[in-house]
């Protein structure tokens, strides 16, 4: 191993079960199946079979269900489990965009996975004050809903199992002494290798289980069984792991990804996303400072294929705003081809500042933007005094008249490094409700030690979105508590017997809930 090396691994379990939950808060605490098409489908699909689906991954209240198992086996092992198709291509932009905030703190950076990534940490410590200071920045550059955490090793390996042994949020750091990194290691399953499932069952049916039993096996042995794993696998045992974190080459191009709060298809949502993305890009190293051409957006669209746009502007943008303003007049009349989840932004066409002749003034853009500019500074100290990890926002009407009162407004972050990106405001918040014959009699907040309060309804209107994309069917009711003001609420009936079709049965969640809302 190489002296004074160290590498640190940011690891996110379960990253595409979170990053559903970040789209649909109603779905945290519930147990979620994600699924995804066998990788044998291609082949059945020829045969005339039908293609089977498997199981990509589960949350963690749900057991006993490993990845692959058919997704008919895990369902009779947990039929109330929620069902998704796992959206793969979604998770990868999640975490490039996680990767690339990676990159404004170390230079060299390598995936290794979907949520797992390697950061050479060599020299850090004294760019930013202290190891503290460096594992801070890393745990900030993913949601916090993702609960990432960290371990520091002087391997890649140690590291990923010191990150695995880390709470929530947390770090952990192997001792840095000749035995720390094998005694450390000794008591993992040796199911943490990085090797296939068949050697692990070869392991364990030799009765080797732990890491530490691997490595008091002889090599020799070793290496008659299982060739150059068991050679690979008996040195990372022992904490031997030499390789080193390798940067891979970078194109001249800014890649930025948002997932939307909800599907649309207003042209102000697009909007709003285009423009958090371009001031997040024109923070970027490979942009900072520089003159931009083109910019490509695609985006998924409900039931159909991406839609994509290419805009080559003639004056090279040397801001967002600038930028902003070009998309804005090339698009004021588009018209999306259905529903968008999210928007991805690929910036390119570089050029130098001597390519483009300074203005003389500034213009009303440039002058927004700068203001912008001065309250991100604002929010990043309130941020580093509060130990907070967001603060101000900025309200953007998308929809003022939309029947359902969260796809109205959203808010965006004033800071564009924030790992916050486009979210809904006034989402409905679960509460206790007591009912007689369907009425609510009483109401118990959160915050106010639960006990419940005795209402009594004096209004009462149904909503019923049958024909969106996720299904709305909510009864609500306008409450007078005793010793308060009125408060409404509502019950969410999409999950009551027979209002699920079998179209929209994969993105339901059944139940019986109550929530308060601002109308």
């Amino acid at each position: 191993m190489i002296k004074d090396m160290k590498i640190a691994c940011l690891l996110i379990t379960h990253l595409g079960i979170k990053d559903e939950m970040r789209r649909r808060p109603d779905l945290v605490g519930r147990n979620i199946i994600l699924y995804r098409p066998d990788s044998g489908a291609r082949s059945a699909k020829t045969l005339g079979r039908s293609i089977k689906s498997v199981v990509f991954d589960v949350s963690s209240g749900v057991s006993g269900i490993p990845g692959g198992m058919p997704l008919s086996a895990a369902l009779s092992k947990s039929p109330d489990s929620i069902v998704l198709q796992a959206d793969l291509e979604r998770y990868r932009k999640v975490f490039a965009r996680i990767m690339s905030d990676l990159r404004r703190i170390a230079p060299a950076v390598q995936g290794a996975g979907l949520g797992k990534v390697f950061v050479d940490m060599t020299g850090l410590e004294y760019m930013y004050g202290g190891e503290a200071k460096v594992v801070t920045r890393m745990l900030e550059t993913a949601p916090s809903l993702f609960h990432p955490r960290v371990g520091i090793a002087k391997g890649k390996f140690p590291a990923y199992v010191a990150a695995l042994s880390s709470d929530p949020g947390r770090a952990t750091k192997i001792p840095d002494n000749p035995t720390g990194t094998a005694d450390f290691l000794a008591s993992f399953p040796v199911d943490v290798l990085p090797v296939g499932w068949q050697m692990i069952m070869e392991l364990h049916r030799f009765a080797i289980h732990t890491l530490g039993e691997l490595a008091a096996q002889d090599l020799g042995n070793l290496q008659t069984r299982f060739g150059p794993g068991g050679r690979k696998s008996w040195e990372l045992a022992r904490g031997i792991d030499p390789d080193r974190v390798i940067e891979l080459k970078k194109n001249d191009v800014v890649d930025e990804y948002v997932t939307l709060p909800f599907a649309s298809a207003s042209r102000e949502v697009l909007f709003t996303a285009v423009d958090a993305l371009l001031r997040r890009a024109y923070t970027r190293p490979g942009l900072k400072g520089k003159y931009a051409l083109k910019f490509l957006l695609k985006c998924t669209v409900v039931g159909s294929t991406p839609w994509s746009r290419e805009i080559v502007i003639k004056e090279a943008a040397a801001s967002a705003s600038a930028a902003s303003f070009s998309i804005r007049s090339v698009l004021s009349d588009i018209e999306l081809p259905g529903l968008i989840e999210d928007v991805a932004l690929s910036v390119s066409g570089f050029m130098g500042e001597h390519g483009v002749q300074a203005r003389a003034f500034t213009d009303v853009r440039e002058q927004i933007q700068d203001r912008l500019n001065r309250l991100a500074k604002v929010d990043r100290h309130l941020q580093a005094k509060t130990g907070g990890r967001k603060s101000l926002y900025r309200v953007v009407e998308v929809d003022p008249i939309h029947p359902v009162p969260e796809m109205r407004f959203v808010q965006v972050p004033v800071d564009p490094l924030s790992v916050e990106s486009v979210r809904s405001i006034n989402m409905p918040e679960e509460v206790k409700v007591g009912e007689s014959k369907g009425i609510p009699v009483s109401v118990a907040l959160p915050g106010k030690g639960s006990v419940p309060v005795r209402a009594r309804a004096v209004d009462m209107w149904k909503m019923d979105l049958w024909w969106m994309h996720r299904p709305v069917r909510r009864v609500y009711y306008v409450l007078k508590l005793d010793g308060s003001g009125p408060l409404t609420v509502f019950r969410d009936t999409l999950g009551e017997r027979g209002l699920i079709t079998e179209k929209h049965r994969e993105t339901a969640v059944t139940g019986h809930r109550w929530y308060r809302q601002d109308y």
